[in-house]
């Protein structure tokens, strides 16, 4: 085994689950009445990103960030491990934003692990507080990785980061029912400060919920 591959297989170890002990979790689908590919381009890469984050009221801001490619072992797939902080990989690049892998010139590298696209980003919510008299704005930095050749459904990992403290680790699945439907399942996992975590909480699942009922109007 090459010294690169030892190094990849070393690190992964380290990128199982969501990368902190969750303190708050929720989970939505909806179905929606457009085929996979056209669900999973919008809702799942970033040719789509901006519009779906901006479907939550509290977004007020948002930039696309540079693009690269990241390993993770071949067969753990994207809903087992945590990327946001993962360094890129130093054999691929030129990937573009619609490739979901790419052919990595080291062969021992190749055979283990698989090369995906990692869209990072940066993001405002402006949160309204004491009933609406005052806003904060909380700034949230993140990435967006997908896994395109996923087994049985494909798959999108959303992470962020923000300034107040709470990390979310989002897995978006995508499920094909039938030719002209597609079925997206969300499951959030998140660590907050201790005293936030019920009001979080609830405000996640709320807005989780609503966030996601709003997809269809992408298509539309």
């Amino acid at each position: 085994m090459s010294s690169l591959s030892t190094a990849m297989s070393s690190s992964s170890d380290n990128l199982k689950g969501p990368g902190f002990k969750p303190n708050f979790s929720c989970a939505h689908s909806v179905t929606l009445p457009y085929p996979l590919g056209q669900v999973f381009t919008t809702l799942g890469t970033s040719e789509g990103h901006e519009r779906v984050c901006r479907l939550s009221k509290l977004c007020t801001e948002f930039e696309l960030l540079g693009e690269d490619t990241i390993a993770i072992p071949r067969g753990a797939g994207l809903g087992e491990v945590h990327v946001r902080t993962l360094p890129s990989d130093p054999t691929a690049a030129n990937i573009t934003a619609s490739s979901s892998s790419k052919q990595p010139e080291n062969e021992d590298a190749e055979s283990t692990h698989i090369f995906l696209t990692r869209q990072s980003f940066t993001m405002t919510e402006t949160v309204p507080l004491m009933f609406g008299l005052f806003k904060s704005n909380v700034i949230l930095n993140g990435t967006l990785t997908w896994e395109a050749n996923a087994s049985p459904n494909l798959v999108a990992l959303y992470e962020t980061m923000s300034n107040s403290g709470i990390q979310v680790w989002k897995l978006r699945t995508f499920e094909e029912i039938n030719a002209d439907t597609t079925k997206v399942s969300e499951r959030i996992e998140g660590v907050c400060p201790k005293w936030l975590k019920g009001i979080v909480q609830k405000e996640a699942e709320k807005g989780h919920a609503a966030h996601m009922d709003l997809y269809h109007t992408l298509f539309e």
